[in-house]
């Protein structure tokens, strides 16, 4: 995620906006004469405010993360790209970025290459490049699938060697993955740091290879949860309407059932979601 400080303000405020809109539709229903206007409204904006919500819980993750590990905590290893070095790496990947044969780049890289180089941070589970922080996990989302290292010596131009990080994206409607390529430049001055960034994953990825993501080692029960986490999640957001119907659908009187809204409407969008991708990412020959 690129700043995950500013990303989090603008979902913050979605959300916010998306609350306001709830409550305006709650404070129409006794002024217009057709309530499925309010309804609708209240529908939308809950909707807004819970999928911004979320987002917003990631991206203060993601700060979290970030400032931790500009602090040290879990750092594993640090190296500076120079603005020489951070041009050689970015017109590299211009060219593959053209060519259909590799993988399109993770990493959001400036137009602008800065005049002070670039900080790379790499920690057990998370790395930062250019104030651009991406969380490397195994079970994650996306799913850290593996590592590898790019030895450029002898291309053309000779940019720096790259650590790359293999992720996968679920996609499309009849399933299948999506790979991506989160490519990190390592110096000749860095190639110390490097190694010791590629010995942090690659013995986990190694042993990894022949067992699958949680979810989806017994898919069945997978989607089992999800389907009473689905049920408990629409009974609160039934429960809730009713209780607010009942309360007149006031902000004072019906705090309770608003609450019931809310966090059914979470858990029916985690349901969803998990479903969805368990569905999506799991093996053919698994009923």
């Amino acid at each position: 995620m690129r700043n995950p400080p500013r990303k989090a303000v603008i979902f913050a405020v979605s959300a916010l906006s998306g609350a306001a809109a709830a409550w305006f539709g709650v404070q129409l229903y006794d002024v217009l004469d057709q309530k499925w206007v309010s309804g609708v409204l209240f529908t939308i904006g809950l909707t807004i405010a819970a999928i911004m919500l979320f987002l917003l819980i990631q991206a203060l993750f993601h700060t979290r993360g970030m400032a931790k590990l500009r602090a040290g905590t879990g750092r594993v290893a640090q190296w500076h790209v120079s603005a020489a070095d951070w041009d050689k790496y970015r017109a590299d990947s211009d060219r593959a970025a053209s060519d259909p044969r590799f993988r399109a780049n993770e990493l959001w890289i400036r137009k602008a290459t800065p005049l002070e180089g670039v900080e790379v941070v790499i920690g057990e589970k998370s790395l930062i490049v250019d104030n651009s922080y991406h969380v490397l996990r195994m079970h994650g989302l996306p799913e850290l699938r593996s590592i590898g290292w790019l030895d450029n010596a002898a291309t053309a131009g000779r940019p720096p060697d790259c650590l790359e990080f293999l992720l996968a994206y679920p996609r499309g409607r009849y399933g299948g993955i999506l790979y991506t390529a989160l490519s990190v430049p390592v110096p000749e001055a860095a190639l110390e740091q490097g190694r010791r960034a590629y010995y942090q994953f690659a013995p986990a990825l190694e042993r990894r290879m022949a067992r699958g993501p949680i979810a989806l080692r017994n898919p069945r029960r997978t989607l089992q949860v999800c389907a009473a986490i689905l049920a408990i999640g629409l009974a609160a957001l039934a429960w809730g309407w009713i209780e607010a119907e009942q309360a007149g659908w006031s902000i004072y009187n019906a705090q309770t059932p608003l609450f019931l809204l809310i966090g059914g409407a979470m858990g029916v969008l985690f349901a969803v979601l998990l479903g969805g991708l368990t569905l999506i990412l799991r093996p053919k020959d698994v009923r």
